[in-house]
């Protein structure tokens, strides 16, 4: 479904037959094969959208957890000590025990400076910060210009802002740091730190910058290549990402986040085979590593196995029960899997964890509608309308389709109304495909806007309301006009509706001529010779009508409401050993139909 996740792109159409109205009617023998019950046959047209795995969670930027985070700290900290002690600067003083300060007094200021800077050196192998720093700041104030004094300072000021940021004080940190840089412009240590700063308050062009003066400078902090290559990643430069966590994997490849963000970059490439070995390596790893298993089922939708990115989401909803993306992606997976239900489940969960997005609201109603629970699919396109129109420059293209999808459940929702002998929701349903047309304005929106104005109509005339009814096929010519004359790429269904309507408004020859277009382009489309068998039959022309409900029965050999206007046509002809033929085919299928053509036969004179 859900994937998720992106603008949705617009692309040919698809189109749904609203045949709701063809069977709803009672069927009686003086006006069979009238407009009530016969010349339906209107066609809902839908956007196309493809519909790629997590349309929704692949919006997100990826992100490192504070222990992630702590963890590469950890790494580069000890890379650097080690190689500190392995290829120690000569230009640092050597550590002189603390009882040595007694003589300070009596030495000349400049070797007294070098003896508190070798007192600083022994507290901060100790890692006695404070006393260290205050060693550094007594041999500065003897010898403001010694450099051991100043790289030794330098150093602890970088230690006690590793501190403060390991306690999530950032400005306390980002203070030290760059007071470190300034006793020690090639501070490796201080640079790192205050990359780390800068990406905890995610200022990523500074925390890139200070990682690479960092790297720079120390080319051996090889551990740097990974939140250097994440944050390359999360800002776009795939390429730049690929070549730091291509090296760090063959340093690290036990890395359980190493494996993961450089499957993130494979499948940014599209090189969904190698992400997915990396996603599977990560939780591999880390058995609880709760997003490895949501990406594994990411590029497994991807690469359209829905039924195994299920079983990788339920793994991470497992190990972490509020991770939003896995959520959406276990509906998505379930959507495209055909499990609609279950899909309604895990995006019903991705809502309550975040309810103001969106698009998990437009999922979830197409998943309500394939259900199918009309209702439910329309106050949750309802719920998307309201949070994608509040963002600032929203896609109206989008809005469009939302609005187009609350007008088609509304019109769905219509027969199980006429059940429950409630009123059908028709205005709504124009309503909301007047506010496509308002978003679009494109030919798709004025063909479903026809659509529901020619729908409505047909309650008005189950009503008697004549006048309301003509008002609304006028309305729907105008729109469906509208339409045909932009000739968009989906043009038959726009006649197919035209022609509906031409039927409805007794214009017979021209829904003949418009409807043989159709019938002509579509040849598959057994609605479209019904139509047209039916316009056919309004105008006596008996032979023509046989014909194309005959097709149409090819094509679709249960489709009751040919036969049974098959069965009228035999009736009309005097064809007494067809029609009784017919209902025979009926009784099988439906013994209603069956009934109502016997009646029409006995109210047409014949005798047994």
């Amino acid at each position: 479904m859900f994937r998720r996740l992106r603008q949705f792109q617009v692309v040919t159409s698809a189109l749904l037959i609203s045949t709701f109205w063809l069977t709803s009617l009672p069927v009686r023998a003086q006006d069979l094969v009238g407009v009530s019950s016969i010349t339906g046959g209107s066609v809902f047209v839908f956007r196309a959208v493809v519909r790629g795995a997590k349309r929704v969670a692949q919006a997100f930027k990826p992100s490192r957890s504070k222990a992630q985070k702590a963890e590469s700290a950890a790494r580069v900290k000890k890379q650097y000590e080690t190689q500190a002690k392995a290829n120690p600067n000569k230009n640092r003083e050597t550590a002189s025990d603390p009882g040595k300060l007694a003589t300070s007094k009596t030495l000349p200021a400049a070797q007294a400076a070098k003896l508190f800077a070798g007192v600083g050196e022994y507290y901060m192998q100790r890692h006695e910060l404070d006393n260290a720093a205050e060693q550094f700041r007594d041999s500065l104030s003897l010898d403001a210009n010694l450099a051991s004094a100043k790289l030794g300072y330098s150093q602890v000021l970088a230690m006690q802002g590793t501190e403060k940021q390991d306690k999530d004080m950032h400005d306390e940190a980002k203070s030290l740091f760059l007071e470190a840089l300034k006793y020690d412009a090639r501070n490796s240590a201080a640079y790192f730190g205050l990359a780390d700063v800068y990406a905890d308050l995610n200022q990523t062009d500074d925390a890139i910058a200070n990682y690479e003066k960092s790297l720079e400078i120390d080319k051996g902090l090889t551990e740097i290549y990974v939140p250097l290559g994440i944050l390359y990643f999360q800002s776009g430069q795939v390429a730049k990402a690929d070549d730091l966590l291509s090296k760090a994997i063959v340093n690290s490849p036990g890395s359980a986040e190493t494996q993961f963000f450089l499957g993130l970059v494979r499948s940014s490439q599209n090189r969904n085979e190698e992400a997915l070995a990396a996603f599977q390596k990560a939780s591999t790893i880390d058995p609880k590593y709760a997003e490895a298993y949501s990406r594994t089922g990411d590029v497994l939708a991807a690469l359209k196995r829905p039924q195994e990115a299920i079983l990788e989401y339920q793994k991470a909803v497992a190990v972490k029960d509020d991770l939003f993306d896995a959520w959406v992606g276990l509906g998505e997976a379930n959507y495209d899997a055909g499990n609609f239900a279950d899909s309604v489940t895990a995006l019903t969960r991705a809502k309550k964890l975040r309810n103001d997005n969106w698009e998990v609201y437009a999922a979830l109603g197409d998943a309500y509608l394939k259900t199918p629970n009309f209702n439910d699919a329309a106050s949750n396109y309802n719920l998307a309308i309201t949070f994608l129109t509040r963002m600032k420059d929203f896609n109206k293209e989008t809005a469009a389709d939302l609005y187009s999808k609350v007008g088609f459940a509304i019109g769905q929702q219509c027969p199980i109304n006429q059940a429950k002998f409630q009123p059908c929701q028709w205005p709504s349903a124009i309503k909301a495909l007047e506010k496509a047309v308002e978003m679009s304005g494109k030919p798709i929106d004025y063909t479903n806007l026809g659509w529901a104005y020619f729908n409505a109509s047909r309650a008005d005339k189950a009503l008697k309301n004549v006048a309301d009814q003509q008002a609304k096929l006028a309305l729907a010519k105008e729109n469906l006009q509208k339409a045909i004359d932009a000739n968009p790429p989906f043009l038959n269904s726009v006649l197919q509706n035209y022609g509906a309507v031409q039927n409805d408004l007794g214009d017979f020859k021209g829904a003949i001529e418009t409807l043989s277009k159709v019938v002509a382009a579509q040849p598959d489309w057994a609605f479209a010779k019904y139509a047209l068998g039916s316009a056919y039959f309004m105008v006596a022309d008996y032979t023509n009508a046989a014909t194309q409900f005959r097709s149409a029965l090819v094509n679709d050999p249960k489709y009751v409401a040919a036969l049974s206007s098959l069965g009228s046509v035999e009736v009309k002809r005097k064809n007494l050993k067809e029609a009784k033929a017919i209902v025979e085919q009926l009784r099988a299928i439906d013994p209603g139909a069956a009934a109502g053509l016997e009646q029409e036969i006995r109210l047409s004179g014949f005798k047994k």
